[in-house]
């Protein structure tokens, strides 16, 4: 395992410096030959929440939102074993954390209401007169069923 300053040909985030990223290699699991057993191609990287390029309050979102990501020192961390080299690795590490904070940063839009759709505006109605016709049933002490109710509705229709 290897620990340090992550080199510079990473890619470059909008959200934190080269220089704030700490950067750890070990062994990959998993299948992979003999490139698995003698290179160390996963790689995680930590950046403190401090020093990203955000709002207070931008931060305070991430830290709300992406617990399970932020260790005991205030730490965003990625990880990536899924290529055959560190490079790509390093990469797609530097790429999921930019993603995980721009998804943490982003404000999602307010739901604009709609018209009620007509089927189920009709069957509001529908439900309506059968509620009255019952209670009309109820008053003339004429006992009806639902089914004859039914019946009475397709007759008018018609």
């Amino acid at each position: 395992m290897r620990e340090g300053k992550i080199p510079t040909l990473m890619h470059i985030s909008p959200f934190f410096h080269n220089d704030d990223v700490r950067m750890k290699t070990s062994r990959a699991s998993g299948p992979g030959g003999m490139n698995a057993s003698r290179r160390s191609t996963k790689v995680q990287i930590w950046v403190p929440v401090e020093k990203l390029i955000l709002t207070d309050e931008q931060k305070k979102g991430l830290r709300a939102k992406y617990q399970k990501y932020i260790n005991s020192e205030d730490e965003l961390e990625a990880s990536c074993e899924e290529e055959r080299s560190q490079e790509e690795n390093m990469d797609n590490a530097t790429q999921h954390m930019t993603d995980l904070i721009a998804k943490a940063i982003t404000v999602k839009a307010p739901r604009i209401p709609t018209e009620v759709p007509r089927p189920a505006m009709q069957e509001a109605i529908h439900q309506r007169r059968l509620r009255y016709m019952k209670s009309k049933d109820r008053k003339d002490s004429k006992r009806t069923s639902d089914t004859e109710i039914q019946k009475l509705f397709e007759e008018e229709g018609k």
